[in-house]
């Protein structure tokens, strides 16, 4: 099969690619599949934020108009245009390391000697090269693929399927390779480097450093190399002597070099260098006069032919843009998300609202799109680390002290719109709920974080064994509560109160200010607990569950991690639980449980959600979603066309929708078309393809409900 990306059709989140002939004919949505639990099959992760996602971008190459950008956890990003960025389907959860082109063959190299090749982007062929080593970098020239990592590792492919291991003579760990002058350099740990002759031997060549070399390039006619401490070095076609580069003023590590001989960046820890025409490095990050690149830790560049492009840790991404030769580089960052960290997260009907950093509050409607609230200035400083309440109100609670209330308030909101240039006014009425925040007056100075109501009575729990109440959530009042323990966990069963905290604290109370200790059995940290689906759920330290259905006696389970677990809900017909370093557990019963894992690595502070959706947010703003089961709500054919030799459909629906398109001539014999999954954020998908000379006269579609 010919390789697809250079005929690729234009497409708004577009998941596979080319389809047949569009005709013109009667449009109609066509079968849904049956639902199926959540325990039938398993979560596909969506970044909701950052934007356009959160993976960290270890490597990328550019070609054929297409930019690949490979991450951890099996994660692939394409992009035709550096704006919309399409998650691929890579058939692996190891973390990729490198990429590039064989040709049109698009490769990557990861964990555990995994290798990956595809000549299509909805079908990645998964290799294993039968080792441990990492394999961290790929280059290639027009008819051999080479890949480096670990223990000195080196192998060579005329396909990228078929790798043969070769002799290099050490045992350095190698970090990057790169082709040029007919000749492969590689370079690696304690200042390694070495290239491979056109015969397949190796050679080490003197680097004079002794610092680790992260990457190497070819640029223009020379090789270049990178490394720790702000390391860089550049060598003569031949890759012979090495020299190092003076003056380009980084002292953290840098991770990529990219551009033209004229025009280069070198970025890193913190590092943005740039040289323009041969002259000075500028400092892109801490001298900027008017756009500077963010203060980020950058691990990829590359050269686009006419702006730099780099990326890194949470998916950041920046272009490097200037309009003349005399202008300074500009760098601008398409979609700036919010990235504080979110240490909680509440699903109210209708709404999410998650709370952070630098008194973050953030809402979203359905799980995709977060929008950033106002709080008072003088919260800008506080961490917001609880959040609890219902539709009448909530409270956030947060470092120092700090609670804020937002009650629901009906408001009226006046709407315009101009029909035919008459302006129309509508008054609509509307809630203030997690919209106005109000700071209010607390009797400590403690962190807070607990948060739960009651029958009308808040109680919050924090710092020092730090319980407050209040009817209004506006006046509190402190409680003795016989502990100087953190309580962080905060919740209630039936007519109890429960708070939980470190050293194993597990508190009740029928009335929120008589206060009694209860076993847990265990001195672990019980850092939040839930009432879900009847019953308590605690969870904490080394992957600490506890259970009760009294508040009084606890039962331990096994969840199979140490690592420590943050949050508990009950969802769809699963429980769900939420941690450190990515961690995600599910379970039938509580008595067993599966480690799903999600996108990332990054540790999750907190989890909510519907009976059809599950949410989770963490460090550096990341927020993710995933159905619990597909969706069986119709999908809209809102438009068809044929213009300018192109066929244009335009589908619309709720995000994260999955439809197979079918297709008939004469509506008895369905064909299956490609698999088209809405994760635009506006729920629609434009799709425009080239039209076939000689289609059939009229077509008929309808849209098969995917899993």
């Amino acid at each position: 099969m010919p390789p697809r990306y250079p005929d690729k059709p234009v497409c708004s989140y577009l998941w596979d690619t080319t389809l047949g002939a569009i005709g013109h004919g009667l449009l109609a949505l066509g079968i849904l599949l049956p639902d199926a639990s959540a325990t039938d099959r398993p979560l596909r992760w969506r970044w909701s934020n950052p934007a356009p996602h959160g993976g960290n971008v270890l490597d990328m190459t550019y070609g054929l108009g297409l930019t690949v950008q490979v991450c951890e956890r099996g994660q692939i990003y394409t992009s035709e245009d550096l704006q919309l960025w399409h998650p691929r389907n890579s058939g692996t959860t190891t973390a990729l390391r490198a990429t590039t082109f064989l040709g049109e063959r698009l490769l990557i190299t990861g964990e555990s000697g995994t290798v990956l090749w595809a000549d299509s982007l909805e079908d990645f062929q998964v290799l294993s090269l039968g080792t441990a080593d990492w394999i961290e970098g790929i280059a290639a020239s027009g008819s051999l693929a080479v890949a480096v990592g670990d223990n000195g590792a080196a192998y060579s492919s005329s396909t990228g399927t078929n790798w043969t291991r070769e002799s290099t003579g050490f045992t350095d760990w190698l970090r990057g390779v790169a082709y040029g002058n007919n000749l492969f350099v590689a370079v690696g740990e304690n200042g390694r480097i070495a290239s491979r002759a056109p015969n397949g031997n190796w050679s080490v060549k003197a680097s004079g450093t002794t610092q680790h070399l992260n990457r190497v390039a070819f640029i223009g006619t020379q090789f270049w190399a990178v490394g720790n401490a702000g390391t860089v070095l550049v060598a003569n076609a031949n890759a012979n002597t090495w020299t190092p580069v003076t003056g380009v003023g980084a002292t953290n590590a840098l991770y990529a070099i990219a551009g033209t001989n004229d025009y280069l960046v070198v970025v890193g820890d913190r590092e943005v260098r740039l040289q323009n025409g041969g002259g000075a490095w500028t400092d892109e990050v801490g001298n900027h006069p008017s756009s500077p690149a963010a203060s980020w830790t950058y691990y990829s560049a590359s050269w686009q032919g006419s702006l730099h492009f780099i990326a890194g840790r949470s998916g950041l991404m920046l272009e490097g843009i200037r309009t003349n030769a005399a202008e300074r580089t500009q760098w601008i960052q398409r979609q700036p998300p919010i990235r504080n960290w979110l240490w909680d997260l509440v699903r109210l009907p209708e709404f999410y609202v998650a709370v952070g950093d630098h008194g973050t509050v953030m809402t979203c409607a359905d799980g995709a799109n977060w929008e950033l609230e106002l709080v008072p200035d003088t919260v800008t400083n506080s961490v917001l680390l609880g959040i609890g309440g219902t539709t009448n109100g909530l409270v956030a609670a947060g470092s120092g002290g700090r609670l804020l209330f937002s009650p629901a308030v009906a408001t009226q909101v006046i709407s315009t719109n101009v029909i035919d240039g008459v302006t129309h006014y509508a008054t609509n009425t509307s809630s203030t709920l997690a919209i106005e925040w109000h700071t209010t007056t607390t009797p400590t100075t403690n962190d807070l974080q607990g948060v739960t109501l009651r029958q009308g009575l808040w109680v919050v729990g924090g710092a020092g064994g730090t319980v407050l109440t209040s009817t209004d959530g506006t006046n509190w009042s402190a409680q003795a509560s016989g502990t100087t323990a953190f309580l962080s966990g905060a919740t209630f069963l039936d007519d109890l109160f429960v708070l939980t905290g470190d050293r194993g604290t597990i508190l009740t109370s029928a009335n929120g200010t008589n206060w009694f200790a209860q076993t847990s059995g265990t001195t672990n940290w019980v850092y939040r607990v839930r009432a879900v689906n009847g019953r308590l759920v605690a969870v904490g330290e080394g992957g600490l569950i506890l259970t009760s259905t009294n508040g009084t006696n606890w039962t331990s389970l096994a969840s199979g991690t140490t690592r420590l677990l943050h949050a508990v809900d009950y969802l769809g017909d699963s429980y769900y639980a939420v941690g450190a370093q990515g961690t995600v557990l599910q379970s039938g019963s509580l008595t067993t449980w599966t480690n799903l894992g999600t996108l990332t690595e990054k540790s999750l502070y907190a989890v909510a959600g519907t009976s059809n959706q599950i949410v989770a947010v963490g460090i550096e703003g990341v927020a993710l979603r995933s159905l619990l089961a597909p969706s069986l709500a119709p999908v809209s054919f809102t438009r068809i066309a044929r213009s300018s030799g192109q066929n244009l459909l335009l589908l619309s629906g709720r995000v994260d929708q999955r439809v197979t398109l079918q297709r008939s001539p004469e509506l008895t014999n369905w064909v299956d078309g490609i698999t088209l999954e809405l994760i635009d954020r506006s729920g629609t998908l434009l799709l425009l393809e080239a039209a076939e000379t000689n289609g059939p006269p009229r077509e008929f579609f309808r849209g098969r409900m995917a899993p």
